[in-house]
């Protein structure tokens, strides 16, 4: 979930992952080999142009990739100190499968954040779960 835009969500990995060449789990396996470089826009179209911008000054692709995900990482991580926070936290939506990403999230929040198989439908069932209630 974001406040403003879609620098914290999949949209932008599946973005980023479109402007790699790759798909959204190779991302993840490269951000895994990679060192961190740092994407500043939390703007989608700016930080794609990073992105490009790291691509013609030869950065490795796994360093891109592993910034990227650290981006949202860090967009999400903001977002979720906002509030208060359980002792159990689980990922939902598209990504909610990668444990990668649960383990970068872990360091950023210091708590430990769940993967679910189901995280992606979580959204669906809210949904259908609402509808039952009208």
């Amino acid at each position: 979930m974001n406040d403003k835009c879609s620098a914290g969500t999949g949209k932008f990995i599946e973005v980023m992952a479109n402007r790699l060449g790759v798909t959204i789990d190779e991302l993840f396996d490269m951000a895994k080999k990679g060192e961190t470089v740092k994407i500043s826009s939390l703007c989608t179209v700016f930080a794609e142009s990073e992105v490009i911008s790291f691509i013609g000054k030869g950065a490795k692709r796994e360093d891109i990739a592993a910034g990227v995900v650290d981006s949202v990482a860090s967009k999400v991580a903001t977002l979720c100190n906002k509030k208060k926070l359980s002792d159990k936290i689980i990922i939902t939506g598209g990504i909610s499968h990668n444990e990668y990403f649960a383990n970068l999230l872990s360091k950023k929040l210091k708590k430990k954040v769940e993967c679910s198989k189901e995280g992606r439908y979580a959204g669906a069932l809210g949904a259908a779960l609402l509808a039952k209630e009208l």
